[in-house]
């Protein structure tokens, strides 16, 4: 949501008028923090086939 707000809101959303700016970058630490996408993707792959017999 805040990426799409700071998209309708062009140079603005990144200023220092609006809060946007500084809840992107928590809102990225946050997403680095907990891992890249792809690891995610990747887990929960590896979930799904085991619960059919087609995993590891």
């Amino acid at each position: 949501i805040i990426d799409e707000a700071i998209q309708v809101h062009g140079a603005t959303g990144v200023s220092q008028w609006t809060p946007l700016a500084r809840l992107y970058t928590s809102q990225r630490t946050l997403r680095l923090a907990d891992g890249p996408d792809e690891v995610h993707h990747f887990v929960v792959a590896r979930f799904e086939a085991g619960r059919y017999g087609d995993g590891p």
